[in-house]
């Protein structure tokens, strides 16, 4: 598959224009809510979103990630991993119950529409795809490419809800931090005395490399998520 590196082009004013991006509002479709976690019921926050550009086979898609940052899900940290991990069947019945304390929303581009609602806490930076040739390890947001194996094995899974060969959408580089407003909530932490991050940014998943699978199906799009910690 092509790669497109994702290029942080500054913090700047959000406007309509911007289809890739880092925190500030979501742009969802006017029949898709701002998702809560099922493990706390608290709202979940908005950490990025990316608009699949021409020539990728997701094009005319996007996907918007959330994340639970207000309370610590011990067990949840990371993404449920199925077992084996490598070359892994991940089935349905997986799926249902997978996206607790985070979720992916997949919707046609045109339709997202800034969600005004929602109060921002990560702070908006604009992304720009750049076609490259090849995928380097040190780029922090990756579309397409091939994946950067930083364990030194691979974990690509064999299928998602028996759909072979899923695709792999987007990398996110491991340590990769979201910055925050300054009226932004800590993100929860159990391992400071007040369990609360000292640090002006979000991690995701605990600051692993992350890797994000779909498939595509009779018009339904499916997620998987695998890191990889060095």
């Amino acid at each position: 598959m092509k790669s497109w590196r994702l290029e942080i082009t500054g913090s700047c004013v959000q406007t309509t224009e911007w289809e890739s991006f880092i925190g500030g509002k979501p742009k969802l479709p006017p029949n898709m809510d701002i998702p809560k976690c099922v493990l706390c019921g608290r709202e979940l926050t908005f950490m990025f979103q990316v608009a699949f550009p021409q020539d990728h086979p997701w094009a005319g898609k996007s996907m918007a990630v959330f994340y639970c940052i207000e309370a610590w899900h011990d067990k949840y940290c990371i993404p449920e991993l199925p077992q084996p991990i490598a070359n892994a069947d991940i089935p349905e019945e997986f799926l249902r119950d997978y996206e607790r304390n985070f979720r992916v929303l997949v919707f046609d581009t045109p339709l997202g529409k800034i969600v005004d609602a929602y109060q921002e806490k990560v702070a908006f930076q604009a992304l720009q795809a750049v076609p490259e040739k090849q995928t380097k390890k040190d780029w922090e947001l990756v579309i397409g490419g091939r994946p950067i194996w930083i364990m030194g094995m691979s974990e690509r899974p064999n299928s998602i809800a028996g759909i072979k060969k899923p695709a792999l959408l987007l990398q996110v580089k491991e340590d990769f931090h979201f910055p925050v407003l300054t009226t932004a909530p800590k993100q929860a932490n159990p391992f400071t005395p007040d369990k609360k991050s000292p640090f002006p940014w979000y991690d995701l998943f605990v600051s692993n490399r992350i890797y994000f699978w779909g498939v595509q199906s009779n018009g339904t799009e499916r997620i998987y998520i695998s890191v990889q910690r060095s």
